[in-house]
């Protein structure tokens, strides 16, 4: 049996005292206008909740870097228990799970190697085991060997705050006017199966995945556009809530 992960905590520990300080020099910053932060950070519940959401998302930064070195470490096995994935999924079927862009990416594929969970739709060229479980979803070969490993009641991951140019899918996303893509509802309705959301969440420690909207085969097939545009107003809605769950980087976008 493995040990606790003491060593883990020490430093998680650490990292949420850590963030007190980082998120205060920020917030001096922010308060003498030196830098610029996006509105739904700043405006979500007024300027009193900006300390409390600067604290989270350093927070969050802070503890992705001890698990980013730590799951490539002899202590991997003991960081994917860190892992808490407490949604309920089909036994008899296939599944798509959806989940926005987060910062624990690199945990959750090798959680999904660890346990042969899913494979992880994903562009970008993945290197030695990890790319066992990507898929880029180009081309038809591709999408229909995805469609089959649906059918046969396997999962994927794929994420869901993925914009392009396109004019078949208009949503309002935090203030801006973007099209999302339907690949995520077309996935689940062309196999037959379940849409489930998920929004990983960094909590007491751990990081849990919470179940969103779930979407059977009767709503897909219904207008998979308008459940395209129920998970974007839930993770709008989500990310106002807490804005560290969304991978920082991604910020920028929306400033």
């Amino acid at each position: 049996m493995l040990p606790k992960p003491y060593i883990l905590f020490q430093f998680i520990s650490f990292c949420s005292l850590l963030s007190h300080l980082s998120a205060g020099i920020h917030y001096c910053f922010i308060s003498s206008r030196l830098i610029k932060i996006p509105f739904y950070i700043l405006n979500l519940n007024g300027k009193s909740q900006l300390y409390k959401n600067l604290n989270q998302i350093w927070y969050t930064r802070l503890v992705r870097r001890i698990v980013s070195l730590s799951v490539r470490s002899p202590l991997r096995l003991i960081t994917l228990r860190l892992v808490n994935f407490n949604i309920t999924i089909p036994s008899n079927s296939g599944c798509v799970i959806a989940i926005c862009h987060t910062p624990w990416k690199r945990l959750l594929v090798q959680w999904c190697l660890q346990n042969n969970f899913s494979l992880i739709i994903a562009g970008g060229r993945w290197t030695k085991q990890r790319g066992t479980i990507q898929r880029q979803a180009l081309g038809i070969t591709d999408l229909r060997c995805i469609v089959n490993y649906l059918k046969q009641n396997g999962r994927i991951v794929i994420t869901c705050d993925i914009f392009n140019n396109l004019n078949n899918c208009p949503v309002s996303f935090l203030g801006k006017h973007q099209n999302v893509s339907l690949l995520p509802a077309r996935l689940a309705r062309i196999a037959g199966v379940p849409l489930i959301t998920a929004i990983p969440v960094l909590r007491k420690g751990k990081i849990h995945f919470d179940g969103g909207p779930q979407f059977d085969l009767n709503k897909l097939n219904s207008d998979s556009t308008d459940v395209m545009q129920q998970i974007v107003s839930f993770l709008e809605t989500e990310i106002k809530n807490d804005p560290s769950i969304w991978l920082t980087t991604y910020h920028q976008n929306f400033a």
